[in-house]
């Protein structure tokens, strides 16, 4: 196996600064500072002739129509089906607007701004494919990570904790690296107003400590975890605190050597239209509006805020199309399913056992995002599902074909 690595910055400056942040509808007034920088980091594998293009981007978000716009790029520029190249998001809630016009809005994106991030998007790539490629072999760790993190509804509810770094060594040096986790990057809260990658980006920092190269953030089924039943605070010291207390159990985790081959690179496709009903609409976004009015904390003040700005828009009854398109990536013991949604996490613990790999993975927040898909048990009792238009049960019966997708292997 070859592999490359290159990174390229987009953090908001000069014309693009200030801007909005992205990830709480409760906060309207511009970003004031810059915590840290953010980057795109670009993952080039290649095995068995076969060429893989991985890519991180630490915002909170992507639009399918600008990275379907990118990857047709990268593909014709590389001669890569567009199935073998990736473009994810770390979901960040303290990153710039992406959007035109806001989810939640608001203020959106800085003009020209995207522009940018997609101009030093595809440079990341460049720089890949424009630098030495190397034959490496593949180091996997696991860590169950304790006291930082679990399903924010509760902590007795199922929720994925485990923590996978990726190392593609050259002898014993690293020359790329990825990881895996599945939390939401929300330490920060509203009252944040400074740019920052958050918990991802400070994951990614200790890495880049340990092995020398930036690695590529991938973020699994978060829909329903954060630090929210874990956290002492929400600024840069609590950030800091949770941060290390989370990678002091991860840079010391034991690697084992996995063994790849040749890649099975499959694609699922879940596709349905709803039509919302005005009534029930109606219900929902007053529901909203009373838990805000009744809330006790300020979290949940908050996160119900966001849900009451989607559901206002909801009003507008709209036909919603949830399609969803995945790519599954088997290359013998690391396998791995791209989801362009914000899954729960039980979901995410079923499909990573179906992969019945030594290191599987379920990446989600890849290419795009169709917002939550909750579980039926959970459905409309906590802000992820209270605004949905997506039926109750919907995650099941999408889980239940995506692992009997995955199953029929070849």
């Amino acid at each position: 196996m070859k592999a490359a690595t290159s990174q390229r910055e987009i953090t908001p400056k000069g014309r693009f600064f200030p801007c909005h942040l992205m990830g709480h509808a409760i906060r309207t007034q511009e970003a004031d500072g810059i915590l840290d920088p953010l980057w795109a980091t670009a993952l080039l594998l290649e095995t068995e002739g076969i060429r893989l293009l991985f890519i991180s981007v630490e915002l909170i978000g992507l639009e399918r129509e600008y990275t379907d716009r990118l990857r047709q790029i990268l593909a014709g520029r590389y001669g890569l089906p567009e199935k073998h190249i990736q473009i994810s998001f770390i979901h960040t809630h303290s990153a710039p607007e992406y959007e035109e016009e806001s989810t939640f809005g608001g203020v959106g994106a800085v003009p020209g701004y995207m522009d940018f991030v997609a101009e030093e998007i595809l440079a990341a790539a460049d720089g890949c494919f424009a630098g030495e490629q190397r034959e490496v072999r593949l180091w996997a760790g696991t860590v169950e990570i304790k006291g930082c993190y679990g399903n924010r509804n509760g902590k007795e509810k199922p929720s994925d904790k485990s923590f996978t770094t990726l190392a593609f060594k050259a002898g014993e040096q690293v020359v790329a690296g990825a990881a895996c986790f599945s939390c939401h990057s929300t330490v920060l809260g509203p009252q944040n107003r400074k740019v920052s990658s958050d918990l991802a980006g400070f994951a990614a920092r200790k890495l880049q400590e340990k092995w020398g190269v930036y690695p590529l953030i991938m973020i699994g089924a978060a829909g329903d975890v954060s630090n929210r039943l874990y956290r002492r605070g929400n600024d840069y010291a609590e950030l800091e605190r949770m941060g290390n207390e989370m990678m002091d159990q991860v840079l010391f985790a034991p690697e084992r050597q996995l063994a790849l081959g040749k890649p099975e690179i499959r694609t699922f496709r879940f596709r349905e239209i709803y039509q919302p009903d005005k009534e029930r609409k109606q219900k929902q976004y007053q529901e909203i509006q009373k838990k805000i009015e009744q809330a006790e904390t300020f979290d949940e003040k908050k996160v119900y805020s966001s849900a009451l700005a989607i559901a206002e828009r909801g009003l507008e009854c709209r036909p919603f199309c949830l399609d969803l398109n995945c790519t599954y990536i088997n290359l013998g013991d690391l396998k791995l399913i791209t989801v362009p949604a914000e899954l729960f996490s039980k979901f995410g613990l079923e499909i990573k056992e179906a992969m019945n790999a030594a290191c599987p993975i379920c990446w989600c927040y890849s290419n795009y995002n169709c917002g939550y898909l909750g579980s039926r048990e959970d459905y409309g009792a906590s802000f992820e599902t209270a605004a949905s238009d997506i039926p109750a049960g919907t995650g099941e019966k999408i889980v239940e074909q995506m692992i009997a997708f995955i199953r029929k292997e070849g």
